[in-house]
């Protein structure tokens, strides 16, 4: 895989720890990984192994795709699995806030 893809996994990884709130050392925990390895995906030495990613992006409540870059919008299909899979990770005030920016949305005068 090319280094800009790399990069771009070790990026989105750091976004989503920081949202998620997870240190290297828990996510590591979670996902069954060496703080080791885990740091070479993080330099771009190389890309984790399909199961490692996918266990990767389950916790970071998103897709392997978007990880390594194949997917850079989310469309409805994407959003409603991320709900559905982080539903229950989601405090009340979250969901309301969710609910709020969809209300908002479907509220514009434009009708869009």
């Amino acid at each position: 895989m090319e280094t800009l893809k790399e990069n771009l996994f070790s990026r989105r990884v750091k976004e989503l720890m920081k949202e998620n709130r997870y240190s290297q050392k828990k996510l590591c925990e979670i996902c069954g990984i060496t703080e080791a390895a885990f740091s070479r995906y993080m330099n771009s030495d190389r890309l984790p192994r399909t199961d490692v990613l996918a266990n990767i992006a389950n916790t970071l409540h998103t897709t392997s795709d978007y990880l390594i870059g194949n997917d850079n919008n989310y469309g409805y299909d994407q959003l409603k699995i991320l709900l559905a899979s982080s539903r229950d990770d989601l405090s009340k005030n979250q969901k309301r806030d969710l609910i709020s920016i969809l209300m908002d949305e479907y509220d514009r005068p434009d009708g869009n």
